[in-house]
């Protein structure tokens, strides 16, 4: 999780450096923002912060 936790704060910093380039490259701006984003839900479901059953709408909710 340390590794995930670390991860995502380098990715933090690549995309912050880039959008302060004169010219940024948006595409590469977009692909570390889906990688942050995807170590944050990997975070999420290690920790069970993942969304709730109940309020899944592709599953239905528990009796």
């Amino acid at each position: 999780m340390d590794r995930l936790e670390e991860r995502q704060a380098e990715l933090g910093r690549q995309i912050a450096a880039e959008r302060a380039r004169s010219v940024p490259d948006e595409n590469l701006i977009r692909r570390l923002t889906r990688e942050r984003l995807l170590a944050r839900d990997r975070i999420a479901a290690l920790t069970g912060c993942a969304m709730p059953r109940w309020a899944r709408p592709d599953l239905p909710a528990a009796e």
